[in-house]
């Protein structure tokens, strides 16, 4: 972190890095031959990986965007405090499997997806995130996007839904192994 890093963004820095490790190493066991493979209405682990790129470029680039529009002399509140911070989505039931989510069609992957192309546009939207948060810091209060499910949240809040995301797929690439085809 440096020193003008807000320590809340350090902290949801350290709980998406966190949450990508243990992606990254359940992703590592799953045997080659599974990685393209799912049962019948599930997405393959390699698809899996495709959506979370998408999602995690996606908000990025809106948290980008609407930063830029928040005006130079903009009043930011305070927002959650540094025990809080990831606490922001509680309310929220991102983990829970037994309700099926159905994605937006712009973020459903397609048939074949090249895992390794997407592992790249993974890491370089998670860049392009830390980028964006660290440029963005308090001003994140004042961010104001809905979620297709959830409704409104702030920067704050998107930049900790990308964790609880990753979290949710973390179960069902799980799911998805664990199934026979």
């Amino acid at each position: 972190m440096s020193t003008g890093t807000d320590r809340r963004v350090a902290i949801l820095e350290e709980e998406l890095v966190r949450v990508r490790r243990e992606f990254e190493a359940a992703l590592a066991s799953v045997p080659e031959g599974r990685l393209h493979v799912a049962p019948p209405g599930a997405w393959t682990p390699a698809q899996i990986v495709w959506h979370l790129a998408k999602v995690e470029r996606g908000v990025a680039r809106m948290i980008e965007r609407l930063d830029a529009a928040i005006g130079p002399m903009a009043t930011v509140p305070p927002g959650p405090g540094t025990s809080k911070i990831l606490h922001v989505l509680d309310q929220f039931p991102f983990t829970d499997r037994t309700r099926r989510l159905m994605a937006p069609e712009p973020i459903r992957p397609p048939g074949q997806v090249d895992l390794v192309a997407e592992r790249g546009r993974w890491n370089d939207g998670r860049v392009q995130l830390f980028g964006a948060i660290r440029q963005s810091g308090p001003r994140l209060s004042l961010i104001r996007h809905p979620h297709p499910f959830f409704g409104p949240f702030d920067g704050w809040q998107w930049t900790l839904m990308i964790a609880r995301h990753e979290e949710r797929h973390l179960l069902q690439l799980h799911e998805v192994v664990a199934t026979p085809v």
